[in-house]
């Protein structure tokens, strides 16, 4: 009896066809709600910067969801677990050992910004020492500007809630780009003219961040898909239909 069940299951094995490979566990690819380049617009994930890295996993053949995360805890996932990407992610000289990069993405300008009516003018960044000014919580800027000893900076979640904060006079300027600025005065319904760049620190490049442990391999891929893509045109097209040549970034 126990040899004829064994028959039976050792032939339904072999009618079964040999057992499908197991696929290898893809990237974990995260952003957040960042206007214009990535937003969340009802439930649905928009912006260049989304439109150019789904371009590449199609090139790539990858599947899986990009997942939107409140920027420290992206960046947090970014920096220990392996098989982690981020974007869209400032690249500097501080983070540049720490993690692996593909892009540019987009390229913009940094700056301090004030309310239109503020009267506020600077005429280097050691001027804006005593002011108050908002940066994002883990951000870029928070991290450039207590490296440079500020001691009056006032972190927020999200940007829109910086902007939200320097028209309500909770803060005296706002650390950001202008990419930030557009994407949030259009989300508040309100426009660009309502603040104003009062000093210019810096162009900076937005690129996807990869954990440091994945293989140069992957990255290699992924850089090579983005560069068809510039040389295709079609990171040109995805900034001109969103109304956003003016972060358009040269290949390298």
């Amino acid at each position: 009896m126990r040899r004829r069940a064994f028959t039976v299951i050792l032939l339904s094995v072999l009618l079964a066809g040999p057992a499908p490979a197991v696929a290898a566990d893809p990237l974990t690819i995260l952003t957040e709600n960042y206007p214009p380049l990535n937003y969340v617009d009802g439930e649905k994930l928009k912006g260049a910067a989304v439109e150019i890295v789904r371009a590449i996993k199609k090139r790539l053949k990858l599947p899986g969801k990009i997942l939107v995360r409140p920027w420290a805890r992206a960046y947090h996932l970014l920096k220990t677990k392996p098989d982690t990407a981020l974007f869209s992610t400032t690249r500097s000289a501080a983070r540049d050992p720490q993690f692996k990069w593909v892009g540019p993405l987009a390229e913009k300008k940094i700056g301090m910004f004030v309310a239109a009516a503020s009267g506020i003018k600077l005429a280097n960044l050691d001027g804006a020492r005593p002011y108050t000014i908002g940066v994002q919580l883990a951000g870029v800027g928070m991290e450039e500007l207590k490296s440079k000893g500020f001691q009056h900076l006032d972190p927020a979640s999200s940007a829109v809630a910086n902007l939200k904060k320097l028209l309500a006079g909770r803060i005296d300027m706002w650390y950001a780009s202008n990419a930030t600025v557009g994407g949030n005065t259009k989300k508040l319904g309100i426009g660009v003219d309502a603040v104003k760049l009062v000093l210019t620190t810096a162009t900076t490049f937005m690129y996807i961040a990869f954990n440091k442990d994945t293989p140069d391999a992957v990255i290699n891929r992924w850089q090579k898909a983005l560069d068809g893509l510039y040389a295709e045109g079609a990171v040109k097209a995805i900034f001109a239909k969103y109304k956003l040549s003016y972060l358009y970034a040269k290949p390298r």
